[in-house]
This record gives C-alpha cells, sequence and structure tokens, in this order.
C-alpha cells in the first residue's frame, strides 16, 4: 500500500505543471466528465455514472446518479493547476459485487502529500463523504488499493465526485498533460539460463497400479538429455523427452535422482515419487478451461491449450495439469452408466491420450449436484437408471445444456437421491 502511494506521488510530481492564472469565475466540474480512458484501473475499465460492471452506482443500498466506477489498484492524476477549491465526493465499495471478501481504501493526494484516506471498507460500510479544501493544489491524485488482500471482488466508487472551483476549469484541463497508463504488456520474469535447471515439486505422487505421467521439467538449452537414478521397478525415463512413464505395482516411497545434461552443463535434483493413496501431495500447476472457455470448451480447445503449454515452456517450468472444467456432460452410459461426453467431446480417449503424448496430465471436472454450474449434468439424479427428466422432456440443446439456465440451476443445484460419482470415477479410473 505504502508503495501505490509512493508511486502516485512520484507521478504527482512528474506531471506537475504550473500554475496559470486565476479567472473569477465560480463552478463546478464532475469526475465523471473528466477523460476516463486515463485513469488506470485494475480490472475491466472506470465508467461514468456507472459501476465498473456497468450497473447503477450503489453504496449500502444508497444510490448515486454521478460519479466514476472503477476497481482496486486504480489511479487517477487531474491537472488542477492550483484552480481548485474543493474536492467532494462519497466513496465505498459498489454492493454490485455482492461478496464480503471485498476491501479497499481511498486516497486523495495532493502535490505529493496524502490530504485524506478512507481506512479499509467494505460492502458492509456506508459511504463516506469527502470534503476537501484544496486551494492551491496543483495535482490532486485519487488512488484506491486493494487494503492489503488482493484486489478480487474490489469495486470501488468514487460517487458524486466533483471539484468546485473559483475559476474557469473545464473537464478537459483537468486530464491535459497526463500521460495514458502503459497498456503494454512486459514480462518481468527474468529470462532463463542456458545451462540445464531441474525446476517443479521436489514429491510426486501415483496409486500403485495405476499409469504414471511425469515429464522432468527443466530449462535450459536443447538438445538435452535426462538420466535418473534408482527409479522404482515399472517406471521408464525416455533420455530424449525426460519423460517417465509405466506403473509401480506396490506401495513405496522412493528417492530417485534425476540428472539434465546440456553442451553447457549438468544439474541433479532429488525426486521423492511416493506410491500409495495419497497422491495430491504438492498443489496441481496447470491449465483450468473455465477461466479461459466457461462453457464454450470443446475437446480442440483443450488439446490446443495443452500445446500451447508445452511449445510455450510452460511444462519446463512445472507446469503439468489441463483440467476440463464444466460444459463437456452428456448423457450417462458405457459400462459403468457414466456421464459420457457431448458432441463437443466425442473421444475422450484419445484427447487423452493426446495429451499424455505431451508429457501432460489431464483431469475432468463434475459435480455431486444434480446439476452442474453450466448447467449440464451432475453426478447424482432422481431416477435410478440414470436418466433426467428434462433431457427426455426435450428441455435439452444439442450439447445437452438446459435450455432454460435459471431453471436448470434451481432445479440442479442440489442432490438428487441417488449418487453416481462412484460410477462417474471408475469411467476415469
Amino acid at each position: 500500500m505504502t508503495k501505490n502511494i509512493a508511486l502516485l506521488m512520484a507521478a504527482l510530481a512528474a506531471s506537475a505543471a504550473p500554475v496559470a492564472p486565476l479567472r473569477a469565475q465560480e463552478g463546478t466540474v464532475w469526475l465523471d466528465e473528466a477523460e476516463l480512458s486515463l485513469m488506470k484501473c485494475g480490472w475491466s475499465t472506470p465508467k461514468a455514472g456507472k459501476s465498473v460492471d456497468g450497473n447503477p452506482l450503489t453504496i449500502r443500498g444508497k444510490t448515486f446518479e454521478r460519479g466514476v466506477g472503477t476497481h482496486a489498484l486504480s489511479t487517477f492524476l487531474l491537472n488542477l493547476g492550483g484552480k481548485g477549491k474543493r474536492f467532494i465526493a462519497s466513496v465505498g465499495v459498489d454492493e454490485e459485487t455482492g461478496n464480503d471478501e471485498a476491501g479497499v481504501e481511498f486516497f486523495v493526494l495532493g502535490d505529493k502529500k496524502v490530504l485524506w484516506k478512507s481506512g479499509r471498507m467494505t460492502t458492509r460500510d456506508a459511504a463516506k463523504p469527502v470534503n476537501l479544501d484544496i486551494n492551491g493544489v496543483r495535482m490532486l491524485g485519487l488512488l484506491v488499493t486493494d487494503a492489503g488482500d488482493g484486489i478480487d471482488y474490489d469495486h470501488a466508487d468514487w460517487a458524486d465526485a466533483r471539484i468546485t472551483t473559483d475559476a474557469a476549469l473545464t473537464a478537459a484541463e483537468l486530464t491535459a498533460g497526463i500521460p495514458a497508463p502503459a497498456r503494454e504488456p512486459y514480462i518481468l520474469t527474468p529470462p532463463t539460463p542456458p545451462t540445464p535447471r531441474i525446476n517443479g515439486p521436489s514429491v510426486f505422487g501415483a496409486r500403485p497400479g495405476h499409469g504414471v505421467v511425469y515429464t522432468i521439467p527443466a530449462t535450459g538449452e536443447r538438445p538435452m538429455t535426462f538420466s535418473a537414478e534408482r527409479l522404482p521397478a515399472g517406471l521408464t525415463l525416455d533420455a530424449g523427452s525426460g519423460r517417465i512413464s509405466g506403473t509401480v505395482a506396490s506401495p513405496g516411497d522412493h528417492r530417485v535422482t534425476l540428472t539434465a545434461t546440456n553442451a553447457l552443463g549438468s544439474a541433479s535434483r532429488t525426486l521423492r515419487i511416493v506410491t500409495g493413496e495419497v497422491i495430491a501431495l504438492t498443489p496441481p500447476l496447470g491449465w483450468n478451461s473455465w477461466n479461459c472457455w466457461g462453457g464454450s470448451v470443446s475437446a480442440e480447445k483443450v488439446l490446443s491449450s495443452a500445446r500451447a503449454m508445452a511449445e510455450k515452456g510452460l511444462a519446463d517450468h512445472g507446469w503439468s495439469y489441463i483440467n476440463i472444467d464444466d460444459g463437456w456432460q452428456g448423457v450417462r452410459g458405457g459400462e459403468f452408466t457414466a456421464i459420457q461426453g457431448n458432441g463437443k467431446f466425442p473421444d475422450m480417449k484419445a484427447l487423452a491420450d493426446s495429451v499424455h503424448a505431451l508429457g501432460l496430465r489431464i483431469g475432468i471436472y463434475s459435480t455431486p449436484w444434480r446439476g452442474s454450474y453450466e448447467g449440464h449434468i451432475g453426478s447424482s439424479g432422481d431416477n435410478e437408471d440414470g436418466t433426467y427428466d428434462w433431457i427426455l422432456a426435450g428441455e435439452a440443446n444439442e450439447d445437452f445444456r438446459h435450455k432454460d439456465y435459471e431453471k436448470g440451476r434451481n432445479r440442479g443445484w442440489e442432490f438428487g437421491r441417488h449418487s453416481f460419482a462412484v460410477n462417474d470415477a471408475r469411467q476415469w479410473a
């Protein structure tokens, strides 16, 4: 938080403009009339007269017609040139966020000094009034931080925000000479060294009797060769790709020495391969389809993402999971009366084989409810034979998603009388 204030103070200093002569003309300039493309917003874009999500500005039940909706972390520099008299606003977290995890703090800065701060605010707080004397202030800075707890749900409103003045001051003048926030993408991660380096977690879990897919995550110039000492019986290593595969028959804790070698040197590291019933020994690192594709996910999109993970070098840093989220489900069938893929996933085994061939692992989503978030069937239902009345009644589209999302949600987001969770798990075992 202190860093954010310091950065804004530096911007205030860098953008300082000479004071123009004052002209005797009293008026009001509204913040929502300013050029909001110059306001930095931590998510989406700032909105004039609306919340950041485009809804009426509303703080703890009170609605405001004017103001600006933004999102932490947010900064806005205003070039007053000494013409301002008072800065007036009501600030708070917009209730559209609907989440008590939202927490923000508002700051008003003038010529590198903190003039006012709100303290941490949440959706439970009513709007806080701001009424500041800004006589003589040349550069005014408006800052919204995440109050130290991350920016999730931090929808922040500068409601009824305005500047009163005894001089002629226009909305266009407020941002005169203010540079646009940098929007070009940039990479902070330093480049990897050309010499070999083995990355990723130091422990890997697998179930006895089940297939192992593990690619040694290593960076450095290619070509590179790999070796492994004390691999458990049943596992083999491809020296060219660094992929370990096979099956371990019995439980155990195996300490394997991995080595990666290229023309510039070699690197070694110990990897524990633990076979037992507990397999998630470290948090999984990888890709999930929901935040990218949502319900429009398909086999082609999943495979393209897996290829990108391998081709872009993420797998060399330990990214190894490709997870299919909601949107793949069709109807029940097969040997286990389990959920089958819909038309977007015509051959799940072929998709899994293609992902495994890249040295990656693949996972899949379901829910214990009758229906999923996206409106497909879940791992429970009311019919013992695994059919669903709404599908039989023709209420599903061609991908077996409920045509009426609200109706499907109200019907599906609870447990059915019969659980098929074991059936669904056995299908993929």
